[in-house]
């Protein structure tokens, strides 16, 4: 199965309190920045997406 790497904190909470949960965290080996790894699939796609469009509104 695909994985999905989020480095935004923002986004991690906003999948998890969509009910997503995380594979596992790690620390990127170039950066050393937390980094949360999510299976990908159609509700992480379709919560994405969503997040995606807040962004933009907020941004607007």
């Amino acid at each position: 199965m695909d994985k999905f790497y989020c480095y935004s904190t923002t986004l991690m909470y906003f999948l998890k309190a969509s009910g997503v949960r995380y594979i596992y965290t790690a620390i990127h080996h170039r950066t050393g920045n937390r980094m949360w790894v999510f299976d990908r699939n159609d509700k992480l796609r379709t919560l994405l997406d969503e997040y995606d469009e807040r962004k933009a509104k907020a941004l607007s």
